[in-house]
């Protein structure tokens, strides 16, 4: 399989993992966004509102576990937009030729002097092509590339980080659930993972009012991870869009000259 065939699957790919990693975590801050709202902040003017309903960046206060600023959920479910968008129009260069281009075979002639003065012209099928893409195609494609690839990594980050956090912060509130104590806490804090710790969220975080009420659980560890992998799994496809078009570039540098 060449190189160009591997683009026309990375970039899909790319696609599909930033589709469902802004869908899963928009589900489940929508699910979480006004049940977790309950931040009260002395350092704006009461003309402003703070709105804390994300969940990622989760404290474990005295009175209430509280979602992170929203603007971790805006960064998490809609920072993927821009690599979208980047990824469907090479992606669709790419698609279009590997699918649908004319791909023409070039005859190569070969002239045979014999003994006898008879000159006999030889013509031969090669698999070679003459649609091959620009040389100066590689460059531009490798410098969007990278910074996709260092975009991607800033926003998986950002959100493991965020995933983390709320998870170290509620486990806080699940010692306080079942009123744990010694042993148990060291347990809950040291063993309990991420997951659990999320299903716990689901069945035991209460609604705080009755306007605020969930009108039915979901999964919110599946949701989050989900999320998780495909913004990591993104990463490293961009690290391989950018390897391929490295390599592409490299070779076709004589070309440029």
């Amino acid at each position: 399989m060449n190189h160009e065939k591997l683009l026309a699957i990375f970039y899909p790919l790319v696609v599909a993992c930033g589709f469902i990693c802004s869908v899963t975590t928009a589900v489940a801050w929508n699910h979480w966004k006004y049940v977790l709202d309950t931040c009260v902040s002395s350092s704006y003017s009461s003309i402003y509102e703070v709105n804390c309903g994300c969940i990622l960046k989760g404290l474990s206060t005295i009175t209430y576990f509280i979602g992170g600023h929203v603007g971790y959920c805006h960064w998490a479910t809609f920072g993927l937009l821009l690599p979208i968008f980047v990824a469907i129009i090479f992606g669709c260069y790419h698609v279009w030729r590997v699918c649908f281009g004319v791909r023409r075979r070039r005859y190569a002639q070969h002239t045979v002097r014999q003994r006898s003065a008879d000159i006999i012209v030889m013509t031969a099928k090669t698999e070679m092509t003459d649609n091959e893409i620009s040389p100066y195609w590689w460059i531009p494609a490798s410098v969007a590339a990278i910074i996709m690839f260092i975009y991607a990594v800033v926003h998986a980050s950002m959100y493991l980080d965020g995933f983390l956090q709320s998870c170290r912060q509620y486990r806080n509130e699940i010692v306080k659930y079942v009123h744990a104590s010694g042993p148990l806490v060291a347990a809950i804090h040291g063993r309990l993972t991420c997951s659990s710790v999320f299903d716990f969220m689901d069945y035991l975080h209460p609604d705080v009012s009755f306007d605020r009420r969930r009108i039915d659980r979901i999964n919110t560890a599946v949701c989050l991870i989900l999320g998780l992998i495909t913004a990591w799994v993104g990463v490293f496809l961009w690290l391989g869009i950018f390897i391929i078009n490295v390599i592409q570039a490299r070779r076709s540098r004589n070309l440029r000259v």
